[in-house]
């Protein structure tokens, strides 16, 4: 499984949306997934406006074929698109997904709020002593750097 933590210094949604194309581009099934409904409404609306020459497929419980959706957003821990692509957005819990959810193959952090960078650098430290395949991506004026 490979671990990536996006530390955004700006512009968190419009990061999120370019990692969903990303994803749908590579041709894998994505969650998207927030604990907080209403950064979920707002990354899946931008994702309608974000590209106006394509139209990336997705949805979630309300649009119905949740498990046709090629990327599918939740505030709830499911996974009926079974995906093998979890991008978490407020949250570094990844372990409430282990079990009656699908083997994720990439897991994806994306976060902005200085508040959550002790958090983020804890779980990066843990991951790689662990021996798990994990990286650290910092935004800044100049584009992303990773962190080693």
């Amino acid at each position: 499984m490979e671990l990536n933590i996006y530390h955004v210094s700006q512009g968190i949604v419009s990061v999120a949306v370019r990692i969903l194309e990303k994803v749908y581009e590579s041709g894998m099934r994505c969650i998207f997934f927030s604990p907080i409904e209403e950064q979920v409404t707002l990354v899946d609306r931008t994702l309608w406006t974000f590209t106006p020459l394509s139209f990336i497929p997705h949805g979630h419980s309300k649009s119905g074929f949740c498990d046709q959706q090629p990327i599918y957003f939740t505030s709830n821990y499911e996974n009926p698109n079974e995906a093998t692509v979890l991008l978490l957005m407020d949250t570094f819990d990844f372990s409430r997904w282990d079990g009656s959810c699908a083997p994720f193959k990439k897991i994806i952090f994306v976060f902005e709020d200085i508040s959550q960078i002790a958090l983020a650098n804890a779980l990066y430290e843990n991951l790689k002593m662990e021996g798990k395949n994990v990286n650290y991506w910092k935004q800044s004026s100049r584009g992303w750097g990773k962190i080693t």
